[in-house]
């Protein structure tokens, strides 16, 4: 193609072919057909800059809002899930969708009981697009957010510096003190682009999470091998290799341990410029 024009076009065939291929397709990518080009752009750390997604229009369904709970990421961010009566969006089931954050469960006046709209953001993550007001049930309350953390401490929402201006999202600030956002973190730093430890992913850090045998991160490090015997599902060949895995990343590059901690604001790219 030569021109937006002819992207759109391309779009636009694409689309309408699409569910008679034999495979699942949410997309095309274009590139830059030109190396010298391809190199003066460069890329950021996570994708080349000559190269871009178009993604066609979300798949939607219809469901109804059964209940909604909150979550506690690492950053101590609360976010709001909506629990859905089940429904296949895009060849996969959802129960899920999140709701991001307060205010835009007060723009979208998103009670419990609601019969909604969904999507797959990107076909990825399910989302709330719009409610159905002519089949909201008679005598629904607006949902007041909770302004406590699952751990009972006081969330706030941030203020930036800049512009003075109060940020969407409520957290908790305890930290390691707080078991959700502890827990979160921990996951983070054992994850892929941190320690990297093979062996330890999410369910098994919840798993010792559970057993109190990890708390904090230096917990990792001494680790009661003799207990983890006792588990159902851990012979002598894992233990061994979770021991090495834990070994071997002691030894660990300064940005990868900078991304690790999981401070806001530092990324991957971040992290290896300081």
């Amino acid at each position: 193609v030569k021109n937006l024009e002819e992207i759109q076009i391309q779009h636009s065939y694409l689309d309408s072919i699409r569910s008679s291929l034999d495979y699942d397709i949410d997309g095309i990518v274009f590139k830059v057909n030109n190396l010298s080009l391809q190199s003066r752009l460069g890329s950021t750390s996570n994708s080349p800059r000559w190269a871009i997604a178009y993604k066609f229009s979300a798949e939607k369904a219809i469901t109804k809002i059964n209940k909604i709970t909150i979550q506690v990421g690492r950053t101590g961010a609360i976010t709001p899930v909506a629990k859905v009566d089940p429904v296949t969006v895009g060849g996969v089931v959802v129960s899920n969708a999140t709701l991001h954050n307060e205010d835009e469960i007060g723009r979208k006046d998103i009670r419990i009981g609601d019969t909604i709209q969904i999507q797959r953001a990107g076909d990825v993550i399910p989302q709330v697009i719009a409610v159905d007001l002519s089949k909201r049930p008679q005598g629904s309350k607006k949902y007041i957010f909770p302004e406590k953390c699952l751990c009972g401490s006081i969330t706030y929402k941030e203020k930036s510096k800049s512009t003075n201006k109060e940020d969407a999202v409520r957290r908790c600030l305890k930290g390691y003190e707080c078991d959700f956002t502890a827990r979160e973190k921990l996951k983070h730093i054992v994850s892929k682009d941190a320690f990297d430890i093979e062996g330890l992913g999410k369910k098994v850090i919840d798993k010792f999470w559970q057993l109190k045998l990890i708390r904090k991160p230096s917990d990792i490090f001494s680790i009661n091998y003799n207990k983890i015997e006792k588990l159902e599902g851990w012979g002598t060949t894992s233990i061994q290799n979770l021991k090495n895995a834990i070994e071997n990343s002691r030894i660990i590059k300064l940005d990868r341990f900078i991304f690790s901690l999981g401070i806001r604001h530092i990324g991957q790219k971040k992290a290896k410029i300081l």
